[in-house]
């Protein structure tokens, strides 16, 4: 029978594994904004990348990815959202919510890494 401090050692390498797999996964954040006929794949699959695919007709769309890690930005603009200042202001809006839940997300797991720091 495993002594407890088996148990512990296997449960925590587990939990720091989990927890390295969360941080490389949260290190882009991404923004779509997407204005038209829209088909979404795998949105409720956090383990699978979401595919959106826009109809052609009539789209316009905003996409910004940022490395958190090393402040790089990527932004892809439809001309009518550089053009829309209320589309503009949407795409920036959401972008903002997403940071707001970055940083909360990153929170959390700051927590939960000095829980586990604290019980090691």
């Amino acid at each position: 029978m495993p002594d407890n401090n088996d148990q512990t050692s296997t449960i925590l390498t587990k939990a720091y594994d989990a927890l390295g797999k969360i941080i490389d996964e949260i290190v882009i954040l991404r923004v779509t904004t997407v204005i038209g006929t829209v088909t979404v794949e795998n949105a409720g699959d956090p383990s699978q990348q979401t595919k959106i695919t826009v109809d052609p007709a009539n789209q316009l769309v905003a996409h910004t990815a940022i490395n958190t890690a090393l402040g790089d930005a990527d932004i892809v603009m439809s001309k009518g959202f550089i053009d829309d200042d209320a589309l503009n202001k949407l795409h920036t809006q959401a972008l903002a919510d997403s940071r707001a839940i970055r940083k909360d997300s990153m929170d959390l797991l700051h927590s939960a890494i000095q829980t586990l720091l604290s019980h090691t």
